[in-house]
């Protein structure tokens, strides 16, 4: 029996449904724009499964949260894939870049009208529209552990601001939620008339006289029955994220600087173990972070739970199964790095896959070893009883002394790397000898196709991207509906 087809159309098509793409849909919608939002991934609510848990992974991480580079040092990243994209999985920290950062982009990359002052208003739009804030009940103790072994060193720390929602109940008792991309900019979408597609996979663009026309689609009923559809459209936004946009644009046939760019922020981790319990997991991810070393290095702590302090204990440790029995006095501690590697998307045949190399350099294992080197005096100061040695075959770090190792840096695939932010695959500009959109996001070849996402950032961030992101998103699309 031949699969079922159908044919759609629209005034605007945008793919996906992340921060990019919500923010896109929602500005067009509300301008009185045909929209269509398709997603690979799935409609979920916020508790279809508990945050950090193994359901949440298998429901909204692309792979289960597995998908890895390939490197002299393999680095883990994790993908959202639903409805909302990855503000449904992430910390929801919420941190405005550099303007040393802005003013580098700029300058390099030749990006017209952009500055500090001129994103100022979309900062704060954003910041209205997910109810930017500090959590108005206590951090918690892992936080406020980092904070005091910060103050101890004379480092300078702050509590991040998160998307999130506070609600006082009653005199003593709050209600709080993540202000996601299905919580917030996707209902308005739809709202305004825009319209909503999940479980729709976008296989390839089709372009004709120098044009986007229309892209051929696949998507999954309820029943698993896949539908082939064509959908047609006046204007094609991608907003697939950091690897699926130049899978896309490059399996349509756009390859000149697509995919050759890409950056991410490796990120590695330690458990550290103090005599007193410090991890509650109802309290969430804890929000301070050292900001001593930015943009180069980014010193926070991660969520704990039982399950996560069991993934990062590395080595051979003398009885765990004591340790995580009182894996609450345990923390989970991180330093993010910002990269000085390019790495490429490309596409593997016949499995419709991405290939994605990224080969960390030395000075990227250098900053990974300080990283590491800061991450253990912050512990200790913070009052850490012993560290695990997340360099394979290494000593439980004990006193201060025991980090110097890390000082040289860190042998290649002897850590894991993991990263949770990547960007730059197809960076905005106008220099188009490695830009592959101007300075608004429009492709410079194909008049009616724009990158709407992470994949645009010219390079590191070097602080969460999302506040980053979703300003120059809207910037880009309130540029785009000036011009009609």
């Amino acid at each position: 029996m031949a699969r079922k087809a159908e044919r759609w159309n629209c005034d605007v098509l945008v793919v996906g449904s992340g921060p990019g793409g919500a923010t896109t849909s929602c500005l067009l919608a509300e301008a009185g724009r045909d929209v269509l939002v398709v997603e690979e991934g799935r409609h979920l609510s916020l508790d279809s499964a508990p945050s950090y848990s193994l359901d949440e992974m298998n429901q909204k991480y692309r792979n289960g949260g597995l998908t890895t580079t390939f490197g002299p040092t393999n680095v883990t990243y994790i993908e959202g894939r639903c409805v909302g994209g990855a503000s449904e999985i992430n910390a929801a920290l919420y941190h405005r870049p550099l303007p040393e950062t802005l003013e580098e982009w700029r300058r390099d990359y030749r990006i017209s009208n952009f500055s500090p002052e001129s994103l100022e208003a979309h900062f704060e739009a954003s910041e209205r529209e997910l109810s930017v804030s500090r959590r108005p009940q206590g951090v918690g103790e892992a936080s406020d552990r980092l904070r005091t072994g910060a103050d101890a060193l004379g480092w300078n720390s702050t509590e991040i601001e998160r998307c999130w929602k506070y609600e006082k109940k009653d005199t003593s008792t709050w209600t709080d939620r993540r202000q996601s991309m299905s919580e917030t900019l996707i209902p308005r979408m739809l709202a305004a008339g825009g319209r909503l597609e999940a479980q729709t996979k976008v296989q390839r663009i089709v372009f004709e006289k120098g044009k986007a026309r229309y892209v051929f689609a696949t998507q999954t009923g309820p029943d698993g029955e896949e539908i082939d559809i064509r959908i047609e459209f006046e204007t094609l936004f991608v907003c697939c994220g950091a690897v699926h946009t130049p899978l896309l644009l490059r399996r349509s046939g756009l390859k000149r600087n697509v995919g050759d760019s890409l950056q991410l922020h490796p990120m590695v981790r330690i458990a550290v173990r103090f005599d007193e319990s410090v991890s509650d997991p109802s309290v969430g991810v804890p929000v301070h972070q050292v900001e001593e070393f930015k943009p180069h290095l980014t010193l926070g702590c991660s969520h704990t739970s039982l399950a996560h302090v069991a993934l990062w204990l590395a080595g051979d440790i003398d009885d765990k199964r004591a340790l995580l029995e009182r894996w609450d006095h345990m923390a989970v501690y991180y330093a993010l790095c910002t990269s000085t590697a390019r790495g490429k998307v490309r596409n593997l045949p016949v499995f419709n896959e991405p290939l994605v190399r990224y080969p960390l350099t030395s000075e990227d294992m250098k900053l990974l070893g300080e990283g590491l080197y800061r991450l253990g005096e912050l512990a200790f100061a913070s009052g850490a009883r012993e560290i695990f040695n997340p360099v394979e075959g290494g000593p439980t770090l004990k006193r201060p002394s025991d980090l110097e190792p890390f000082r040289s840096g860190v042998p290649h695939g002897k850590v894991n790397v993991t990263s949770i932010h990547l960007f730059s695959s197809c960076p905005m500009g106008e220099d188009q000898s490695r830009c592959v959109v101007d300075s608004y996001g429009r492709h410079h070849a194909v008049s009616n196709l724009y990158i709407n996402d992470a994949s645009m950032l010219p390079a590191c961030p070097g602080v969460n991207p999302q506040a980053t992101i979703m300003a120059i998103v809207r910037r880009n699309t309130e540029n785009f509906l000036r011009q009609l």
